[in-house]
């Protein structure tokens, strides 16, 4: 499979044309191919599947007529018959794309939100979710939520790599409800070490630390207010922490971002990382 692969789901909604825009502007920033999947459910009953077939391509065609040649050559369509999550799980671990893009209109919706978690659960690959009043091309800053657990590194590393494409401004913050001295200083020291990575490699980069109080939702509201005021364009997240007596699940902060967020979240999967 060929570099720079984007995985776009979409039932055409316009959280999903969202996100296929999004896919567009950056498959033209890294030469990537698009593969813009559709899949219909199963069903008790097959009769007018051909029929409903033929919609979809048409609802395809629609997306796609707005589009310039060049970026139409670089568009794979892909109509699937099954189990949503399930099929896209298939399809992306077939592909191995550098991204799946994916919206959600209804993050706010326990039944659909539970859906687009287990989704996240299940793919390798950096998962970005477009769920809330989002509706601008390119990604111009960045937030990065840090902390002092070790896969700071990774979210480091991912952030780097979109904010080189697009020239993005980084934005390292914390939230955090300690008042602890020394928990206050390594935070300090980590946020400072992570921005001086940045700095070398001149990509511009700020930091901030977020006081609030000590439970998730806060610390997670904080992250999605200081990212709307500053009109972000997206938080960069890992979305699970591994636990040895336990399985992979998104964790309860990722929970939390996602389900509120109005900007874009790029979700980093710990799988996908033991797998390097």
């Amino acid at each position: 499979m060929a570099k720079n692969v984007i995985l776009v789901p979409t039932n055409f909604s316009s959280r999903a044309n969202i996100a296929y825009r999004q896919s567009i502007s950056f498959a033209e920033r890294t030469k990537g191919d698009i593969y813009l999947l559709h899949v219909i459910p199963h069903k008790a009953n097959s009769e007018g599947l051909d029929f409903e077939i033929d919609a979809i391509q048409n609802q395809v065609l629609k997306l796609l007529e707005d589009s310039s040649a060049s970026v139409r050559q670089k568009v794979h369509t892909r109509i699937e018959y099954g189990a949503v999550n399930q099929t896209i799980v298939k399809v992306e671990k077939e592909l191995s794309p550098d991204f799946l893009f994916i919206g959600s209109d209804a993050a706010r919706n326990d039944h659909n939100r539970s859906i687009t978690l287990k989704l996240i659960d299940k793919v390798s690959c950096p998962i970005v979710v477009f769920a809330g009043r989002y509706d601008k091309v390119g990604c111009d800053k960045i937030v990065l939520p840090v902390d002092l657990t070790k896969e700071t590194k990774q979210k480091v590393d991912l952030t780097l790599k979109i904010a080189r494409i697009y020239e993005s401004k980084v934005f390292v913050v914390s939230a955090t409800g300690s008042n602890d001295e020394k928990t206050m200083t390594a935070l300090k020291k980590r946020i400072e070490e992570v921005k001086a990575i940045f700095d070398k490699l001149n990509v511009e980069c700020e930091t901030k630390i977020l006081k609030t109080n000590t439970s998730v939702e806060s610390m997670a509201n904080a992250i999605n207010d200081f990212a709307d005021d500053i009109e972000a364009s997206a938080i960069v997240i890992m979305t699970r922490q591994e636990n040895k007596l336990q399985k992979f699940f998104v964790g309860s902060m990722a929970t939390e971002l996602i389900k509120k967020a109005n900007v874009p979240i790029v979700c980093i999967s710990p799988k996908e990382l033991n797998n390097k």
